[in-house]
């Protein structure tokens, strides 16, 4: 559905509704923020990335982000907007210096107190995981922003053009749908069992993956809280890459492969967090994804990337090992790559007894024992201005999942202003 599109049901939905709302009494809260930052990385070559320099990314830059957000009602009737202005010096290569974002814009009208439609552009999450969330199936990871902290990751994302509704059957059980025409259709339910202090939701959803989730989720007394986010889909989104055996190929060719689209692919997230009388949180998690590389076909692509990175470095073979290695990058751009991680956050609401913020997260493979860790933090220095400081570390070895990567460390200084 194009913008125009979204605008129009919004709209629509909206003057549908006239007849129940009198025009002129709207009710309207604004919301938003100025954020400003110094960012710094440093993008080191790796085996798959031996040339970074090539891919045209900036290593230091400013960078400047407007976000509004808007809620108007009368009677039935509640329209919500939120938008982003993003500018930044030295853009990367094919990128524009500044760009709008819409995140939300959607119509949204009451038929009864219990039933809700709307239609525009909005967010719908099910699922709690921190570190992967396979039932978060609208969004790509590498559209999250991870420099930002956790309140404005999800919500600082461009939404789905929908069409959807929302019944609250009982004070218990609740029953949602939307369908976003050419991408998904999606129905899911929810019910609290307040004799347990537990939720369960299941959903089905129906796109280029097509498959269904269970969500789980109850509270151990005051300070404590398990989870678990399943889900299964039809299909593999990684291609499978091979070493090209034919007798007339030559070393470190390969064969890229697509998944078998006939098969169910199961992810998984088991967690807990607990909070501490001081207000520290910490939450731990493991994830699976029966989507990644397995033992055998990860060592697959070690192998081909030792030999095209020796081939390269001996100068034979003219420019191919340096094509491959390319190729290899493009068909590994997943945020994880292979089946077993774990996940840490930490989290501080006053540091040392100060109104200093602290949190660290570990995104930690499993299997190679690499990973990402990073740390924020902030300090607010007045009623609506944050100051802080946050960065982020890859280890592992040259052949490691996050080893592989480029800007091993990067980190930034920023200004929040809220109004």
């Amino acid at each position: 559905m194009s913008r125009l599109a979204t605008l129009c049901i919004a709209a629509a939905l909206a003057a549908a509704s006239t007849t129940e709302a009198d025009s002129s009494h709207w009710s309207r809260s604004f919301s938003g923020l100025v954020d400003v930052r110094a960012h710094a990385s440093e993008d080191n070559a790796t085996l798959l990335v031996p040339e970074p320099e090539r891919l045209g990314r900036q290593r230091s830059f400013m960078s400047a982000i407007a976000v509004a957000g808007l809620q108007a009602w009368n009677g039935p009737v509640t329209v919500v907007g939120a938008g982003r202005v993003y500018a930044r010096t030295a853009p990367d290569a094919g990128e524009r210096a500044a760009r709008l974002y819409v995140d939300e814009l959607h119509a949204e009208y009451a038929a009864t107190p219990e039933h809700f439609l709307y239609a525009g552009r909005r967010h719908i999450v099910h699922g709690r995981s921190l570190g992967v969330n396979p039932l978060d199936v609208a969004l790509d990871p590498f559209d999250l922003d991870r420099s930002k902290d956790t309140n404005r990751r999800r919500s600082e994302t461009e939404g789905q053009d929908m069409v959807g509704f929302e019944s609250l059957l009982d004070d218990r059980f609740t029953m949602t749908g939307y369908w976003t025409p050419g991408e998904r259709a999606l129905l899911a339910g929810t019910l609290n069992v307040q004799r347990w202090n537990s939720d369960f939701t299941a959903l089905v959803f129906d796109d280029d993956r097509p498959g269904g989730g269970l969500s789980v989720s109850s509270t151990l007394g005051d300070a404590a809280i398990a989870y678990a986010d399943f889900a299964v889909r039809r299909g593999r989104d990684r291609v499978v890459i091979r070493a090209d055996r034919g007798s007339n190929a030559l070393p470190g060719t390969f064969l890229a492969e697509e998944g078998d689209d006939s098969r169910l692919f199961p992810q998984s997230s088991l967690g807990a967090g607990y909070t501490l009388e001081s207000g520290a949180t910490f939450n731990l998690e493991y994830h699976f994804d029966a989507n990644g590389y397995s033992s055998g076909e990860w060592d697959e692509i070690r192998d081909l990337i030792v030999a095209n990175d020796t081939a390269r470095e001996e100068g034979r073979f003219g420019e191919l090992p340096g094509g491959n290695l390319l190729a290899l990058g493009a068909r590994l751009r997943q945020f994880t790559l292979r089946r077993h991680y774990g996940f840490l956050r930490a989290q501080h609401p006053a540091l040392f007894e100060t109104d200093l913020v602290a949190e660290m997260t570990i995104f930690h493979n499993l299997a190679d024992h690499s990973g990402s860790m990073g740390w924020r933090l902030e300090r607010e220095t007045g009623p609506n201005l944050l100051l802080g400081v946050e960065g982020r570390v890859l280890y592992g070895g040259d052949l490691d999942e996050f080893g592989l990567r480029t800007a091993r460390l990067s980190g930034s200084f920023y200004a929040t202003v809220s109004f």
